[in-house]
């Protein structure tokens, strides 16, 4: 009789052959070791610089592009008529100015100094090369008259090349009529002392034209005014009874 014996069967672990993570090899690590940094490329970091500096580059050109202002002489100061332009009449502003618009441009502001208004300039305004000119042309019904003035028939200071004044004629006056009022006032010239009394009758405005001291003392003085205004200020002249007071500018 055969006698059987038998062996016993080895099963397979389990956990030997358990697959962790889902197939993936668990990661190693070795105390005391760095991890390497990995290289850098130089030529990407020089693309990104130069694509910062094209972009900046880009925005100024556009803004510039964009930007309709240019720089222009304007008044830096109130320019009375006929009064000859000086470098501290003028200052130059950057502002937008449309198409067809005559402005006068930095580099030509030189031409414009001695030249006279010919009318009213405020501070402020665009200047054109239309506004002013080498000698003012007289318009219909106006003349220039001169006078050599005494002191004190005249102010001294103040008087100068478009200052506006008032002409005046002093007469004596009337024994019988009440004593007038007197002149007065800052900035006018006294009246000529006399044994009886005298009166200002005002003749009219004008414009001073030319100013010039002479050999005598006297103050030489031409005024721009109407042809009326002048026949009457060039007797009072001729009679020694023409007074020149200033007046202020028209707002």
């Amino acid at each position: 009789m055969t006698e059987v014996t038998q062996q016993p069967v080895e099963r397979p672990n389990a956990r030997a052959h358990r697959p962790h993570g889902g197939g993936a090899p668990a990661a190693r690590f070795e105390p005391g070791r760095v991890a390497e940094p990995r290289p850098r490329n130089p030529i990407w970091l020089v693309a990104g610089v130069l694509l910062v500096v094209v972009s900046a580059l880009g925005g100024v050109l556009l803004f510039s592009s964009t930007d309709d202002r240019v720089d222009v002489v304007v008044a830096a100061t109130e320019i009375l008529p006929g009064q000859p332009v000086d470098r501290a009449d003028l200052r130059v502003a950057r502002v937008a100015v449309d198409d067809g618009i005559a402005t006068v441009t930095p580099e030509a502001a030189a031409n414009l100094v001695g030249q006279q208004a010919i009318g009213r300039v405020p501070a402020g305004t665009l200047l054109s090369p239309g506004m002013f000119a080498d000698e003012l042309p007289l318009e219909p019904g106006e003349v220039v008259f001169g006078a050599a003035l005494d002191p004190g028939e005249a102010p001294l200071s103040g008087l100068q090349i478009g200052t506006p004044v008032e002409l005046l004629n002093v007469v004596a006056a009337d024994p019988s009529s009440p004593v007038p009022p007197p002149v007065g006032g800052e900035g006018e010239a006294a009246a000529p002392a006399s044994d009886g009394r005298v009166v200002s009758i005002p003749i009219g405005p004008g414009i001073v034209w030319a100013v010039e001291p002479i050999a005598t003392g006297q103050l030489w003085v031409s005024i721009r005014v109407d042809r009326e205004v002048g026949l009457e200020a060039s007797l009072a002249s001729a009679q020694d009874s023409l007074r020149i007071v200033l007046i202020g500018s028209a707002e």
